[in-house]
């Protein structure tokens, strides 16, 4: 073996290194980046996307080998939550909060007779377009076309 010869193995080691440790430094920030994105977003995000927030947070401490957990949240799995983010925040879901159980609108108040007479409103349950309030409490009778007379 010739000096030549060593040379050239020397190159390629040190290239190797540097390569290794480009990947390790790489692998370690988004590792930081994804935690960092994982743990900020709130629980019902996560619900409403169809998503473990856990599952994802032991797979990117666990199993971060080159990086590859990491990188499947942030080019797949983020979207799903930013996609939930921007139709909470545009009023997708309607006024409300996340439980157990999954979205639950704030209620509806209830019209106050001081504040609305007898008559046909929009129906609060959802069952019929509209619902006969007789000036203290919400009826049986409901309408699926317009208003009718009373």
């Amino acid at each position: 073996m010739t000096i030549a010869d060593n040379s050239g193995v020397g190159i390629g080691l040190a290239v190797f290194f540097i390569f290794w440790v480009v990947i390790a430094i790489g692998s370690l920030v988004m590792l930081i980046v994804a935690l960092i994105d994982i743990v900020r977003r709130p629980e019902w995000q996560w619900k409403l996307a169809g998503q473990e927030k856990v599952l994802w947070l032991l797979l990117v401490i666990l199993v971060n080998f080159l990086a590859i957990p990491s990188l499947i949240y942030w080019f797949n799995i983020r979207k799903k939550l930013q996609a939930v983010e921007e139709a909470a925040a545009n009023g997708r879901f309607g006024p409300g909060h996340m439980t157990y159980a999954g979205w639950e609108p704030l209620p509806v108040p209830s019209p106050s007779p001081a504040m609305a007479p007898a008559g046909w409103y929009p129906d609060t349950s959802g069952q019929a377009p509209f619902r006969w309030w007789d000036g203290a409490r919400w009826t049986e009778h409901t309408s699926t076309g317009g208003p009718p007379s009373p």
